[in-house]
């Protein structure tokens, strides 16, 4: 019995190192996977490990799908990747539409955070490599879907225009917009950074008739009230059961409030934020959704 036991112990140490090898190789395996297929009204991006290093030798594709004739918008808050002047080793890439076919929008690395990306098309790739040494922190963004497409291209060509002719004066383009797509999702400007001061924007939600709009607040945190009066009376948001704010007022909310989510009664909606000339927030993000009223009785669409 001793014998057989010595015998059989070189085989047995072989098939443990064997399923050791396998165990480690899974893990990796599943500890590197990145990249994938999104198509939540937002969500975020971030790269492998983040925000410890990313691994070496890694290549992450995200295809960002939003509904047809939207647009998609990316904002990063955090980059930290090794600099090249050519961005030919660690880079993030990002393309105008599903494949790296389509036309390549931007291309970046080092440590400077990349400005607002939009697409031009309802889906967008977003590509991460890294090389064989030199890895950073990486980064994070987050994708915004359900802006009208034609109408977000006409409104940035206008605010190209103005900008030009009146080069002193602070636009903001991504401050007066209209949404007609049955789902979607907006922020105010620079979100979630902090808000410029000094503006006053307006969302306006309009859809055919029989159609009414839920609003779920996802995030909201604005200039707090005024200690004197206890209002809302420097940074707030305004939604109106309408087109204009002639509508009737639904709620105006200031500081950090978890809000309860607001059904219009008709086909339109509008959302207006006042901020002031001092103290400015990470200010708000939301989902909107339809409800198609048929019969007296609501169904989500």
């Amino acid at each position: 019995m001793v014998t057989d036991h010595y015998v059989m112990q070189p085989f047995s140490n072989f098939m443990n190192l064997k399923i050791l090898l396998l165990v480690h190789a899974i893990f990796n395996a599943s500890h590197n996977v990145c990249g994938g297929v999104l198509t939540g009204l937002s969500g975020s991006i971030t790269s492998p490990d983040y925000p410890e290093n990313y691994p070496n030798n890694a290549e992450c594709h995200w295809v960002i799908q939003a509904t047809s004739n939207s647009v998609i918008k990316l904002i990063f808050v955090d980059f930290q990747m090794e600099n090249d002047e050519q961005c030919n080793f660690d880079y993030v890439a990002i393309f105008d539409g599903p494949t790296m076919g389509d036309p390549l929008l931007s291309h970046y690395c080092g440590n400077v955070k990349p400005p607002e990306v939009v697409s031009s098309v309802h889906e967008l790739l977003v590509v991460f490599k890294s090389d064989f040494n030199i890895a950073g922190r990486g980064f994070k963004a987050y994708f915004f879907s359900g802006m009208d497409r034609i109408l977000y291209l006409y409104i940035s060509v206008l605010i190209s225009h103005l900008h030009k002719r009146f080069p002193s004066v602070n636009f903001v383009s991504a401050c007066q917009e209209v949404y007609t797509a049955v789902k979607g999702n907006f922020s105010s400007p620079q979100y979630p950074n902090s808000y410029p001061n000094n503006i006053r924007c307006h969302w306006t939600i309009q859809l055919p008739l029989g159609y009414r709009i839920k609003v779920f607040f996802l995030d909201l945190d604005l200039e707090g009230r005024n200690s004197l009066t206890d209002g809302c009376d420097y940074d707030h948001l305004a939604v109106f059961d309408g087109g204009t704010e002639k509508a009737s007022l639904l709620g105006k909310w200031c500081g950090r409030e978890t809000l309860s989510p607001i059904i219009s009664s008709r086909n339109k909606l509008l959302l207006v934020l006042h901020t002031d000339r001092n103290t400015a927030n990470r200010g708000f993000s939301l989902a909107l959704f339809t409800l198609i009223y048929l019969c007296q009785v609501a169904f989500l669409s």
